[in-house]
């Protein structure tokens, strides 16, 4: 008797497994599952049919029609936007040129309806702010910031342009390290000579002589380097000293480098002029604050 269950039970797990594996697509209806969940849906009853048509689709995974009619369960009655994203696609997937381009674009928006209102989900769920719902801010604090940045920005531009003077005069600096030895003691005994003093006289006469070389301009557009002279016209002069650039000149004359400008107008000199040792500098008086 056993064995004749056994054989029984066998016959009719092989009749499932031969019914499992039909093709049931263009006539869904005729499969119980299928059948159970439309019975379900029309009860309402949209959880129990979204199991039918799952267990129908495991069996069938090429009906165009099931993946559609699960996919608007998920969108329309169970709000399981993923799952309706997903059975749609396999829907235009297994669907291919069958259907017009109007029913194609009807899915997509469909598939777009349902992302919108999975983020929209998720956004409410995480308390996520979206720009309209930020207050706006204070436009006066808003136009000090932009005043803010744009002193920044000009800042940044000063820092640059005197970046660029300094890499020059750097530049220059090595040029001059790598003269021959000779071209420096020609300059060095130029110099001496220039500033050497009488050795005889009284110590008034020494200090006449002192305020003469600095109130008095030479004729000649060189002088003692690192001095400075002002003629009967009140312009004063400055000789540049070894190693010195505009920005280290102007930070002597006027205690600011950032007015380095201001000499290179007055002498009319390139943006990255190279000095010689002893040139005469116009001195332009500061602007007045």
């Amino acid at each position: 008797m056993k064995a004749i269950h056994l054989i029984s039970a066998a016959a009719v797990a092989a009749c499932l497994v031969f019914t499992a594996c039909s093709d049931y697509v263009g006539k869904e209806s005729t499969h119980p599952l299928y059948a159970k969940a439309m019975t379900a849906k029309n009860a309402k009853s949209y959880r129990e049919a979204a199991d039918s048509l799952e267990e129908f689709i495991a069996i069938c995974p090429k009906s165009p029609k099931a993946h559609y009619d699960i996919a608007m369960i998920y969108k329309e009655n169970l709000e399981n936007y993923p799952a309706a994203i997903y059975h749609l696609m396999k829907y235009l997937d297994l669907s291919g040129e069958t259907l017009s381009k109007e029913d194609q674009a009807a899915i997509r928006e469909y598939i777009l309806s349902c992302e919108r209102w999975m983020f929209e989900n998720y956004r409410v769920r995480n308390d996520i702010k979206l720009a309209d719902d930020v207050p706006q801010a204070d436009p006066a604090r808003l136009a000090a910031i932009k005043a803010e940045n744009a002193a920044f920005r000009k800042k940044l531009m000063e820092y640059i342009a005197n970046e660029k003077v300094i890499l020059a005069q750097n530049a220059e600096l090595r040029k001059r390290l790598e003269m021959p030895a000779s071209a420096g003691s020609a300059t060095t005994s130029t110099s001496t000579r220039q500033t050497t003093q009488p050795a005889s006289g009284s110590a008034s006469s020494s200090a006449a002589a002192t305020t003469t070389r600095s109130n008095t301009v030479p004729t000649s557009t060189t002088g003692t380097p690192g001095t400075t002279v002002t003629d009967s016209s009140g312009t004063r002069y400055y000789y540049v000293g070894k190693g010195e650039g505009l920005l280290v000149i102007a930070q002597k004359m006027y205690g600011k480098a950032a007015m380095w400008k201001l000499i290179q107008e007055a002498n009319n000199l390139p943006e990255n002029a190279k000095l010689q040792i002893g040139q005469r500098l116009v001195i332009p008086p500061a602007p007045q604050q």
